[in-house]
Formats: structure tokens, C-alpha cells, sequence
């Protein structure tokens, strides 16, 4: 029977075998030492700093904000879903665990950019003085300059949204829906919700979103077929709520684009 050199053996015959380290060279000298500590593994997995995987919802959150640096400095034509993954120190195949796509992370940045530039409209009809009219046109001007702003300062973002749009008739929708939803409040100075909006309230919201399409629309805002349309919004605004009088009949309510 050979002579196998295990570590009890080596204890108790110390002269009967040879020298580990001449023997089998390293790997025999590691056999032979005590085990060590084993090394952290965070420092093994990734030496780059990670993001905090508290919840699934805090990763995403993450994760946007991560493609939205991107997609701002090389825009989303020129971003990959492994660039994207790289800024958040994981692989591409973990990425496909919260996004299916690098359009569903185009989508969400894009919903984020949505969320910010409602949220100026807000303040903007909040400060704005009293009566409908007044509320519209805070509005509209705040949608303006949110789109102008986007379209100079972070204009990969801008056509995000546009490219977007065209891709997910979902977005498309809801942009259109929630201005629609801040007409009516602006109307009526209360949330549909609370006064039981319908009927006229609903006919007079679309008709205003409708006729306001050089102030909502993106690539409106981006092309301007109508000169500047700032100075544009409160004539419009005056015209369409003095011919809503209580007397004539309005049309029954369209059903917004898909």
C-alpha cells in the first residue's frame, strides 16, 4: 500500500514520508496549514461598490436612476443593457431580474421624468391666482417651460420620452390622461373625485386638452408649428372658457387616441 501523506500520519511519522513542499510543491503546503479566516464576500463577489438591495422596489428605483445618467450623457441609442449594468455594479443577467428590457428601463425613466414635470405643473396651479381661467393657464405655461427646459438642457431625454410614446401606447395615454385629470381640477378648483365630476365637467376638459395640443404635445413643443406658444395660452384659454356657456349643448366626450 502506498504512503499516503495525511496530515495525522505526517503528526505521528514525521521522518517516514518527504518533504510535503518538495513532494507536491504548494498545493501540499496550503493542505497542511491551518484553515484561514475565509476572505469577505463582497470583496470577492465585486470590489465596486453596490447598491443597496434592501427591497426589490429601492433597486429599481436604482436602477433608473442609474440609466437615466446614461441615457443623459449618450443617449438611449447609444446605452446597452450591459453599460447599464456595469454603472450598477451587477451583471446584465441579474438586470433581467427587475426589467425585461432596456425599453421597460426606458419606460420607467421616462414615467420618472413624467412624475417630475407634473409635479412643477402642480406647484405652478397651486401659487396661481384664483378662477379657472388663471389655473389654466399656469398650467399650460408650466408644461411649456418644463418641455423647453428638457428640450435644452437634457435633450436625450426629451426624445426618450418621444421614442417612448411611440412605443408604448400605455405612456402615450397616461401623459394625456393626467393633464386631462388637471383641466378638470383646474375647472372646477376641486378633485372629480370629491365633487362627482361628469357629464359637462368631462366635455369642457377634453375640449380645452384638445384644443391645447401646441401646449401639450412633445413633438409640438419641439417643433413649434405655431410660432411660440406661450403667449398663445391664455388668449386661447379666455376664448374657449367664455364659449362654454351653460346654454349650448357641447358634443359628447371623444375618446382620447390610443
Amino acid at each position: 500500500m502506498g504512503r499516503i501523506a495525511s496530515r495525522r500520519n505526517l503528526e505521528l511519522f514525521p521522518n517516514f514520508y518527504p518533504k510535503p513542499d518538495k513532494l507536491l510543491g504548494r498545493r501540499a503546503r496550503n493542505f497542511l496549514q491551518p484553515p484561514s479566516d475565509p476572505p469577505r464576500l463582497a470583496a470577492v463577489v465585486n470590489s465596486k461598490p453596490t447598491l443597496q438591495r434592501s427591497s426589490g422596489d429601492q433597486f429599481r428605483r436604482e436602477i433608473v436612476a442609474a440609466a437615466r445618467s446614461r441615457f443623459q450623457r449618450y443617449s438611449y441609442a447609444k446605452t446597452s443593457m450591459q453599460e447599464i449594468a456595469e454603472d450598477c455594479g451587477m451583471s446584465a443577467a441579474n438586470l433581467y431580474r427587475y426589467y425585461d428590457g432596456k425599453l421597460a428601463i426606458g419606460l420607467a425613466v421616462a414615467c420618472a421624468e413624467q412624475a417630475t414635470l407634473f409635479a412643477t405643473c402642480d406647484r405652478a396651479v397651486a401659487t396661481a391666482g384664483a378662477g379657472g381661467p388663471a389655473r389654466l393657464v399656469a398650467l399650460f405655461h408650466a408644461l411649456i417651460d418644463g418641455s423647453r427646459h428638457q428640450i435644452k438642457s437634457a435633450r436625450p431625454l426629451f426624445e426618450l420620452s418621444l421614442l417612448v410614446s411611440r412605443e408604448r401606447p400605455e405612456y402615450r395615454r397616461q401623459y394625456l390622461q393626467e393633464i386631462e385629470m388637471r383641466v378638470v381640477v383646474a375647472l372646477g378648483g376641486e378633485t372629480p373625485a370629491a365633487t362627482g365630476v361628469a357629464g359637462r365637467m368631462a366635455s369642457c376638459s377634453r375640449l380645452i386638452l384638445i384644443a391645447s395640443a401646441p401646449f401639450v404635445l412633445p413633438w409640438m413643443m419641439q417643433n413649434e408649428p405655431f410660432g411660440d406658444p406661450r403667449p398663445q395660452v391664455g388668449p386661447l384659454i379666455r376664448c374657449l372658457i367664455s364659449g362654454m356657456v351653460a346654454e349650448q349643448p357641447l358634443p359628447a366626450t371623444a375618446v382620447l387616441p390610443g
